[in-house]
């Protein structure tokens, strides 16, 4: 009975939370990602516009009835059979299959781009929940201490070592600790839960994150320009468009030169008479006398090749001018969160040392070395505050670099 139950119990508990790092996490959206999913579905579309651009013309099969009713004037005519093709002209399979393939390569490159930019937005919101997550531990010091704080103010007090208005000083200290902590608490809960909307669009997975409080990285301008432009996949997008257009431009030539259109060959089918078929052989040849729409066809080609590869120059630019001002950006916010780390590091870490020393020498009282402590965790926090302002400008960079 005591077994049962326990396997009830056992059985009956959550499951406990799995802890997902970042990469676990991007891999995760990616897969799970219903935007991702449809895309990834155009990408058989894509394939099979490629194959079908080098499948050959569908032959004709053709049957010709005469004197279907029977008029005795109309004897000597013959029935037919035939059987007609249309060869393509040259290249032309060749080129419908090179501007299928940059419509694939178009389609490949909007696929990388959603993923880079959900890849982007999940990391973005795994270090702000994880930021937030810190963050809120750290409040749950600070209240930790200023209790503390509260409870040997009010021992001095009462020994008459202090006055009591630092008593009320105290209070308020720990009724703001709380309410810090309270704010805190609420803004990592809706971090987590931006951060599981998109791992899990139904909202039911459980996790636990590692700490992510460091940088994404360090960034350098001129090699990240030029991984810019190698990487993004809208200026792959356009590239396509413009092999596109190429092929375009040779299609349209191609009908300005005479071309076989079709050929048929026929076999006649003897009649009552006793006469035999006889077989017979059919050429069309497509002579474009009028000229004028393949003409004008390929100029509406060979500009539109000129306005995609003008897009191509400004597209190029305007990746070179993002990652600039993002780098930019990102430099000067990264200055501000590298000044607050060492203020943490040295000036405060310093001074809750000393303090710590005169506790030991009898030069301060306990109450001061948890204040000093206090001020620790205060600017901590205020450091983590502008890593969590930092991450939409690594977004920012990040997807300007087409990492």
């Amino acid at each position: 009975m005591i077994v049962r139950l326990f396997l009830a119990a056992l059985l009956a508990a959550p499951a406990p939370a799995q802890i997902l790092t970042i990469e676990e996490a991007v891999a995760r959206a990616l897969e799970t990602h219903p935007d991702l999913a449809a895309l990834r579905a155009s990408r058989a579309v894509a394939l099979f516009q490629v194959q079908a651009a080098r499948a050959l013309p569908v032959p004709e099969f053709r049957v010709n009835m005469n004197n279907f009713s029977m008029d005795p004037e109309g004897l000597d005519l013959r029935n037919s059979i035939a059987w007609k093709w249309s060869p393509p002209r040259p290249r032309e399979l060749s080129l419908k299959s090179r501007a299928a393939e940059a419509r694939r390569r178009a389609n490949e490159a909007e696929i990388q781009l959603a993923e880079k930019r959900v890849g982007a937005a999940v990391r973005m919101a795994y270090r702000r929940a994880s930021i937030a997550q810190e963050r809120l531990q750290l409040a749950e010091r600070a209240v930790q201490v200023r209790e503390n704080v509260l409870a040997v103010t009010r021992r001095q007090v009462a020994n008459g070592l202090k006055e009591a208005v630092e008593t009320d000083l105290a209070e308020l200290a720990f009724a703001e600790g709380v309410a810090i902590r309270e704010r805190t608490n609420a803004a990592a809960a809706a971090e987590h839960r931006k951060l599981t909307r998109l791992l899990d669009p139904e909202g039911r997975l459980r996790f636990s994150l590692a700490p992510e409080t460091t940088p994404a990285g360090r960034w350098e301008g001129k090699e990240l320009v030029e991984r810019a432009l190698q990487s993004r996949p809208e200026l792959w997008q356009i590239g396509a468009a413009c092999a596109q257009a190429e092929a375009a431009v040779s299609l349209a030539a191609n009908g300005l030169y005479p071309w076989i259109s079709s050929t048929q060959v026929t076999r006649r089918l003897g009649n009552d008479s006793g006469r035999t078929g006889s077989w017979g052989v059919q050429i069309g040849i497509e002579l474009p006398l009028f000229r004028a729409p393949a003409q004008y066809e390929k100029r509406v080609a060979s500009a539109a090749v000129s306005r995609c590869r003008l897009e191509e120059r400004a597209a190029r630019s305007r990746v070179k001018q993002e990652v600039e001002e993002a780098a930019a950006q990102w430099r000067a916010a990264m200055t501000e969160v590298e000044k607050l780390e060492s203020l943490v590091t040295g000036p405060a870490a310093r001074a809750l040392d000393h303090v710590r020393a005169a506790l030991a020498a009898g030069r301060a009282d306990r109450a001061e070395l948890l204040q000093a402590e206090v001020r620790q965790l205060t600017l901590r926090d205020r450091w983590l505050e502008r890593r969590l302002d930092l991450t939409a400008l690594e977004l920012q960079l990040e997807l300007a670099a087409g990492q």
